[in-house]
């Protein structure tokens, strides 16, 4: 390595709440940045069922349990006095899961005289609550069962008594979490500080405001310059926080930001809010998916067909299909009207590609069979995230009825849309102003009354019949690429890092 690139070469802490084989995102501008030289650590939740220790494509990942209580204590604020406009409600609504939290502890560590950790671990709840399926079956029989043999084998007198105490504590700690909102942060930052860091970092990268006060937490400590990636506009995250901001959010990220060095963000009218706050106008990095213009390239015919959604949901050649990329989610992403506007288009098919939820699919399906349009919806399984331009390319048009909920819904730039752009096809979009303009001035889509479902119907109607309108133009694809692909944002990505 020469001297100049061993200079410019940082160690990297990435921070984020999800499990990042789920965090398209983090993962690859990780890869991103371990491509510009750097060296890069990930720091993740560890849900169960991978390893805790990890190499993924030469980045280092570490999992760990940021929900667990059991490094609480009464010194848990001690780390956080920079927060003085969020105090009062810190202390609000973290005390009382701080000293749930401690009596929940000195329970275990009494059970803990009589069983296993991991026998303890098995006796709470959520060793099956977060799980589906036949594997959520198989753990609540475990849990149903040692929960029994351990009321019998403690016998009969105190022991049985503590036994209900601490699945009430473990019940009562569980609700008192959930109350966090936002402040979660705090317990992701305890945990994280009680790992052990082989590496000292340059650079803290926290992803989402979740993970910021663990970032500045960590940035103090080490002497670290922080990078805030905010991949939405947190004081207007849909509709969990009023549209004007005035709430405890904007309030958490105004205690923070003074340390926040460097700002990343995913829209221009995003970064034109946080501009207004932050010390300096944020870079902007696309949702663009991590693929290059040689995507295809190396792919057989089979492996192409069997990625096809017209072939996995089985629509002939010919039949109009449209795709909506992304979980079903129940409100806020407009797709009952979607089902609605199917009611005005007879002819066409709509195939739902992304994360299943058992409950919200059910929903989605319900609300189709009684529109009467069950039988021309099909809801698909995910694929690997460069895949997904590939996968969805065989469709007609895609749809992404987006509500305007929030500012940060107003203004998003999902990763569906840039799917859709880099799988060559015409996009419906909502109404509103990022992805209206981004779509019209690539002449490859058109907007619609994303509340209406006759507007939503015409778009697609006005899409199908008329799909020479919305093909790209040679200066357009151009465009695409050289502006909005991720080699241009992991271009602007490894810039900002080699200005720190």
């Amino acid at each position: 390595m020469s001297d100049t690139r061993a200079k410019s070469q940082k160690t990297v802490f990435c921070l984020t709440y999800h499990e990042i084989t789920a965090d398209a995102r983090v993962l690859k501008e990780a890869r991103a940045l371990q491509a510009a030289g750097h060296n890069v650590h990930i720091f993740c939740d560890w849900p169960g069922g991978s390893p805790q220790e990890e190499v993924i494509d030469g980045i280092q990942i570490t999992r760990f349990n940021w929900q667990s209580c059991e490094n609480i204590t009464e010194k848990l604020l001690e780390r956080f006095s920079f927060m003085e406009r969020t105090s009062a409600q810190v202390e609000q609504r973290v005390l009382p899961y701080v000293e749930s939290a401690i009596q929940l502890n000195s329970l275990k560590t009494w059970l803990k005289t009589f069983l296993t950790d991991e026998a303890v671990q098995k006796l709470d709840p959520m060793y099956y609550k977060n799980f589906g399926g036949d594997e959520r079956r198989a753990r609540k029989l475990v849990h149903k069962r040692l929960l029994w043999k351990t009321r019998l084998g403690l016998g009969f007198g105190k022991g049985p008594k503590n036994l209900k105490s601490f699945m009430l504590m473990a019940r009562k700690v569980r609700e008192n979490f959930f109350k966090l909102y936002q402040l979660e942060s705090l317990i992701y930052a305890e945990n994280l500080c009680h790992l052990k860091f082989d590496d000292t970092p340059d650079v803290i990268h926290a992803h989402d405001i979740y993970c910021l006060p663990a970032g500045v937490v960590l940035a103090k400590q080490f002497g670290a310059k922080l990078v805030y990636d905010a991949h939405e506009y947190e004081p207007a995250r849909a509709t969990k926080n009023p549209t004007d901001g005035s709430n405890f959010a904007e309030n958490l990220e105004d205690d923070c930001l003074p340390f926040v060095d460097y700002m990343i963000t995913v829209s221009s009218s995003i970064a034109d809010l946080y501009a207004k706050r932050f010390k300096d106008s944020p870079t902007l990095i696309l949702n663009a998916p991590e693929i290059d213009v040689d995507y295809i390239d190396g792919r057989n015919k089979q492996e192409l067909d069997q990625l096809s959604i017209r072939a996995q949901a089985k629509v002939a050649d010919g039949a109009p299909l449209i795709i909506f990329t992304g979980g079903i989610q129940t409100s806020h992403r407009g797709l009952d009207k979607v089902l609605e506007a199917l009611v005005h288009l007879p002819e066409v098919k709509l195939a739902s590609m992304g994360p299943r939820h058992l409950r919200n699919d059910k929903w989605f399906m319900s609300v189709a069979h009684d529109l009467g349009v069950d039988d021309r919806v099909t809801l698909l399984p995910p694929v690997a995230a460069p895949d997904v331009p590939i996968a969805i390319s065989t469709a007609d048009v895609a749809v992404i009825p987006i509500q305007d909920a929030s500012l940060s819904y107003r203004f998003a730039m999902p990763n569906k849309l840039f799917e859709a752009a880099f799988a060559g096809l015409p996009i419906c979009v909502s109404d509103l102003p990022d992805m209206r303009r981004f779509t019209e001035s690539l002449g490859l889509g058109r907007a619609m009354d994303e509340t209406d479902p006759q507007s939503i119907a015409e778009a697609i109607r006005d899409v199908l019949d008329h799909p020479e309108r919305f093909t790209l133009s040679v200066d357009n694809r151009r465009k695409l690429w050289e502006t909005y692909s991720w080699p241009a944002q992991a271009k602007k990505l490894a810039a900002l890092y080699e200005g720190i």
